[in-house]
């Protein structure tokens, strides 16, 4: 996979846009992530680690 002409800027830390559809997508996918991280309450390790990974 290919990463687009954005999103390698934003790795090498130059300037880039930042609101290409892929971009977004990924910020509203970790951002789903994050809720589920911190909202998940009392779990074992196991479960947190895989949520961590995913």
């Amino acid at each position: 996979m290919s990463l687009s002409e954005n999103k390698q800027k934003m790795r090498r830390g130059e300037l880039y846009y930042a609101f290409t559809s892929e971009l977004i997508a990924e910020r509203a996918r970790c951002k789903h992530a994050c809720v589920r991280y911190n909202t998940v309450g009392e779990a074992p390790r196991r479960q947190l680690t895989q949520m961590w990974r995913e």
